[in-house]
């Protein structure tokens, strides 16, 4: 068993998420491949040209630099090397986010279709907050009409009840009793179907943007709404506040209100 294959193990001894061993056995398969011998044996020289590529954003130059500087503080836990040839190399500075939410006239014409499916999808993410991997893997048994409440299990494996919108309630009776979007080879489609099927959707209404600009409406309509940060940070189930004030943003109107505010 190479390292890559023997981290993946700990990894999963560890209780990562699938989807998070997955995406870090991808980009260290890629480097091993792009190397062109064990990454076990990369030097920082190795490592610097790798993440040093102009076909790199910085937010991906990132999370690369993360994956590689994890991987080797495994790799020295466990007497595979003695140094982290990663150090020396500072990660890219990530640009600072700004949030994208869709308008409510957008929201209205995604939630116009017909088909119950879509409806579902966009509603779980604009109206519960949901990334596209919790829409895919939701099943009827992660809501509770009598106790008003939904179920979902987010990044890092956690786990969380939270309230339910009516909007889902309303729909839940036009879905099936298992997972609400099956597949034919599987039990449930993927995230990626669901990004699919999303964004075709979107680009069809005239919506820009991505998939997860629904759970950004989400963010920027609770805060609209008078919660507060804090409640904010709990239903979007965020572990910093910092990147809850990331993603919530302050609307245009309150913008303009706060000029029109300012003395002539």
């Amino acid at each position: 068993m190479n390292e890559i294959a023997m981290w993946m193990t700990h990894l999963h001894a560890e209780g990562k998420a699938n989807r998070t061993i997955k995406d870090r056995r991808i980009v260290l398969t890629r480097f091993a491949t792009d190397l062109g011998r064990p990454i076990i044996n990369a030097t920082t020289e190795d490592i610097a040209e790798w993440l040093g590529r102009d076909d790199l954003s910085p937010v991906t130059r990132s999370v690369y630099h993360s994956m590689l500087k994890n991987f080797y503080a495994w790799a020295i836990a466990t007497g595979r090397r003695d140094d982290n040839p990663i150090l020396p190399i500072r990660p890219a500075k990530r640009p600072r986010r700004q949030p994208r939410p869709i308008t409510i006239e957008q929201f209205k014409r995604l939630t116009a279709t017909t088909d119950v499916q879509l409806r579902a999808m966009v509603l779980l993410g604009s109206l519960q907050g949901f990334r596209v991997h919790e829409i895919a893997r939701f099943h009827a048994r992660h809501l509770d009409p009598e106790a008003r409440t939904i179920e979902v299990t987010g990044k890092g494996g956690a786990t969380y009840i939270l309230p339910v919108h009516d909007a889902i309630l309303a729909i839940a009776h036009r879905m099936p009793k298992g997972y609400w979007f099956p597949s034919q080879r599987a039990v449930h489609i993927g995230g990626r179907t669901v990004t699919q099927r999303l964004r075709l959707h979107m680009i069809a209404q005239r919506v820009p943007g991505t998939p997860h600009c629904l759970r950004h409406f989400y963010g920027t309509e609770l805060v609209a709404g008078g919660a507060d940060l804090r409640v904010a940070q709990e239903l979007l189930r965020h572990a910093s506040l910092q990147t809850t004030a990331i993603y919530v943003a302050t609307t245009d109107d309150r913008k303009r209100a706060a000029i029109d505010r300012l003395a002539a």
